[in-house]
């Protein structure tokens, strides 16, 4: 209840019997007061992902004027023929 307000006032309030209200604050005061049993558990300890490193490439500039980027995990024949492509 809050400070100032009587039982009745708080009975009508809610459509209650006043001895009711009475009652529940017989029983919360007669409980036993206590605390909680709290459990503290460690954290698991937590993996760190590390940024995956760019792709290695193989990185061709031919005259200034054409760039070709090979991914290293490129078969190859596949690399021979992207070079032979560009007529180098």
């Amino acid at each position: 209840m809050a400070p100032g307000s009587t039982v009745a006032a708080v009975a009508r309030q809610y459509d209650v019997a006043t001895s009711l209200i009475y009652k529940w604050r017989r029983t919360l005061r007669a409980r036993e007061t206590g605390f909680a049993e709290v459990v503290v558990v460690p954290d698991e300890p937590v993996a760190v992902s590390v940024p995956a490193a760019p792709p290695a490439v193989i990185e061709l500039e031919i005259a200034g004027k054409v760039r070709l980027r090979i991914p290293l995990t490129t078969p190859p024949t596949l690399a021979a023929a992207m070079v032979k492509a560009l007529g180098v």
